[in-house]
């Protein structure tokens, strides 16, 4: 009796621990920090006006005639995977011709990846040591005491450490020099109180006067990797009529397996930019996953509630998948925009499941990642309608 007692009573505790949740007409508030992207607001440093068309005008008011090219560079999801997207980076490095991007995304493990990307030089090197010499000890350990309404099955104190180890008030500080310079880093998460991704410009919190940037930058990398049912989720407030709540957020992959903001924009009208300045953008997509999942034709083994469990959650990260490539390419297509996709080879055997970090199969996909880096990325530039429709 006193056993089942106190399991009732975690699962009692578990279930409350949530901090206050918003009404559902504070759910679509954005937080401090968050980008709007309604492109008619113009009041603020994170409305998508000034954060990304300041970027746009910089590089026309600066770049030369050799250095015209605004170069993004959008980091997927992935898990451990994200150890192959860590090879490609520091391979295509070490060859010498990587662009200096003027925007770098990064969602769940690619929100890990991008600060150093984006900083580049010797802080590429930070990646290679993140994501060869880590273990799944190193992200979380199994608390089983949290199957009782706990919000996940695991402790990710290791995980926070890490990311609290590599995000410094030194790294932040470098952020910031090159928000001044016109550079931007962004981050997705999932809103799951509303059910859409939140895009945060990194390069202006850094920037920032605010006291608590540093945490906040570290808290938003982890809710971007926050991988629901396995990490607990991340919370951010927001302030509605006098009170503040605590909006709910977890993997931005759980939106937007890959993103770009404001791709679907004329900037070119917007910016009032002449024949002459016409922006030239180059989109350079990296997918630590392979571009599609080989299909296969047999049937599920049985009817078991996991089996079609695993299935459907499958089949949901493919669906993310395809619309978030697809229709970055097509915003390409439609603005005359240079697009480039890479992942994983479709022969390459796949190691466990994204949530599983083991280090040799981290080290087999580095290297393959590497190598493709480094002796030069065979980029695909065209993406049908009909690869989309037969998936």
């Amino acid at each position: 009796m006193k056993i089942l007692l106190f399991c009732l009573s975690v699962f009692i505790f578990s279930a409350c621990s949530r901090p206050v949740a918003p009404p559902p007409e504070a759910a679509y508030l954005l937080p401090w920090g968050s980008v709007d992207k309604n492109i008619s607001k113009k009041s603020s440093n994170f409305d998508l006006y000034n954060s990304l068309g300041d970027a746009l005008l910089a590089k026309q008011r600066d770049s030369n005639d050799v250095n015209k090219t605004f170069n993004i560079l959008a980091i997927s999801g992935g898990g451990s995977h994200g150890a192959y997207g860590c090879g490609v980076l520091e391979g295509w490095y070490e060859r010498g011709d990587m662009p200096k991007f003027d925007v770098v995304t990064g969602i769940s493990t690619g929100s890990i990846i991008a600060s150093f990307i984006f900083l580049g030089d010797e802080k590429i090197k930070y990646i290679s040591d993140i994501y060869t010499s880590t273990k799944t000890s190193d992200i979380y350990y199994y608390n089983f005491l949290k199957v009782f309404g706990g919000s996940s099955i695991t402790s990710t104190t290791p995980l926070k450490n890490m990311i609290q180890k590599y995000i410094t008030k030194e790294l932040l500080d470098q952020v910031a020099k090159e928000y001044a310079a016109g550079r931007r880093l962004y981050v997705g998460t999932t809103n799951i109180d509303n059910g859409t991704l939140t895009v945060w410009d990194m390069t202006a919190i850094a920037a920032s006067d605010k006291a608590d940037k540093l945490q906040l930058y570290r808290d938003i990398i982890y809710a971007s990797s926050a991988m629901p049912g396995v990490f607990d989720p991340a919370y951010f407030k927001v302030n509605y009529k006098g009170h503040t709540y605590y909006q709910m957020h977890i993997d931005g992959g759980m939106s937007d397996y890959v993103f770009m903001i404001g791709m679907h924009e004329d900037w070119n009208k917007i910016l009032h930019l002449s024949q002459d300045k016409k922006l030239q953008v180059s989109l350079y997509v990296l997918a630590n996953r392979q571009y599609r999942y080989k299909k296969t034709t047999h049937a599920l083994p049985n009817d078991s509630a996991l089996t079609i469990l695993i299935a459907v959650a499958k089949t949901s990260v493919d669906l993310i998948f395809d619309r978030s490539i697809y229709r970055l390419y097509k915003a390409c297509e439609t603005h005359g925009y240079d697009f480039y996709y890479t992942g994983i080879d479709d022969t390459m055997m796949m190691p466990n499941l994204p949530h599983q970090f083991e280090q040799k199969e981290m080290q087999r996909l580095f290297d393959a990642g590497y190598k493709k880096g480094f002796y030069g990325i065979k980029w695909k530039r065209k993406i049908s309608e009909d690869e989309i429709s037969k998936h």
